[in-house]
Formats: C-alpha cells, structure tokens, sequence
C-alpha cells in the first residue's frame, strides 16, 4: 500500500487577528523564545509555530496549546509519547511548509529563488566534489538555481534522518532506503521532501492565508 506523505503550504504573512489567535496556542517557552529573536523573524517563528500546532491537533485531537514536544539533537521536534504521527516544518522568507507522516520520519526544506552570495564558497564547505563539479560546469545564469535544488535536497535528507545543517556529507545517504522529491510549493520557490523507502506519494495542500 502506498502511504501519503502530506505537505501543507502557508503563508507566514497574517494579519494581526490570525497573529494573536495563533500566538495563544504557543507555550511560555516557545513564547520566550520568539522574543530572543529579530522583529521579523519573532514573528515568522510564532506564525509558522501556530500553525504547526493547529494543525497537528487536527491530526491527534489533543488541543493545540496542549501538545508537548521533544527535540533532537539537531533541533528536530517530535511529539511527546507519540509515534503515530511524524512531521518537520522550513519555513524562507514568507513561506512555510509543514510535512506530515503516519508511519515514517520525514524531512523537509524551502528555499525562495534569489541569488546565493558566495555561492561556489558556500557549494565547496557543503558539497560533495561530484556536486560541486556539476555546478560549476553549470551555466553562470542558472548556478543559483541549481545550487538551491542541491542545497534543499541535502537539506530534506539530513533532517528527515534527524541531522543538521552542520552534519558531515557522509550523512546524507547514510540511510540505505531514503528517497526525496523535489516540488515547487509557490511561484520562486523550490523544495524538497524526503522519507525512507519508495513506496509513499507527495500530496501537497495550500492553506487559506
């Protein structure tokens, strides 16, 4: 049987009612850490929080301001006593994405389209030298494109293993089965999927701004 993996697409630009509606969902600590943040991305933080929290307590039935979290090493959350539902949010600029699995950790990335500063510098501490080979043989006018295709790859992978940013290339295919997708969630922005195994499909869902 071919499982589901679910991603949802919204817009972390709300109004200051939908604002203050999904701040209440957040706890004290998730609340103290927004205010450690630059205004923007304070704000961006609490958005994307609240949504997660909305809509995971569709998927469990628990109330949202009630569902507590664990954390990774690298930072990846998880349900407290809860293996029943797997999920990873990444959020750029005003988009979120918010992925979902019953039966399988999954990872996702986003990335909106924009020149990369320091591209080939960045593309030689991340990338493997296949990778980088093929970039540079890449057309000047299309490296930027290319570069976030390779860059939300790597991205989705590690964290659906449960890695970071920060994780050695060996990490990557580290897990024998794991496959990704790349899909464009909006118009200028490119992401990635990626869960164990072959056999679930994408099935993607915008949520009204």
């Amino acid at each position: 049987m071919t499982e589901e993996v679910q991603v949802w697409v919204a817009s972390l630009d709300v109004t200051g009612e939908r604002y203050d509606s999904l701040a209440r969902v957040l706890p004290s600590e998730e609340s103290e850490r927004a205010k450690s943040l630059a205004p923007v991305a304070a704000r961006r933080f609490v958005v994307a929080r609240g949504i997660l929290r909305t809509l995971l307590s569709g998927f469990t039935g628990t109330s949202a301001e009630k569902l507590r979290f664990s954390y990774g090493n690298s930072g990846k959350p998880a349900l407290v006593e809860r293996d029943d539902i797997h999920f990873n949010i990444s959020h750029s600029a005003d988009l979120g994405l918010f992925a979902f699995s019953p039966d399988r950790p999954v990872g996702v990335d986003v990335e909106n389209e924009r020149p990369v500063r320091r591209l080939l510098d960045v593309a030689q501490r991340f990338m493997s030298e296949d990778e980088l080979r093929s970039l540079i043989d890449t057309a000047p006018d299309e490296r930027d494109a290319a570069f976030l295709k390779s860059w939300v790859v790597r991205e989705a992978r590690l964290k659906a293993q449960g890695k970071g940013v920060w994780s050695g290339l060996e990490y990557i295919n580290s897990h024998p089965t794991l496959t990704h997708k790349l899909f464009a969630p909006r118009p200028n922005y490119i992401a990635a999927i990626a869960a164990p195994d072959s056999d679930w499909r994408l099935y993607t869902c915008a949520m009204k701004d």
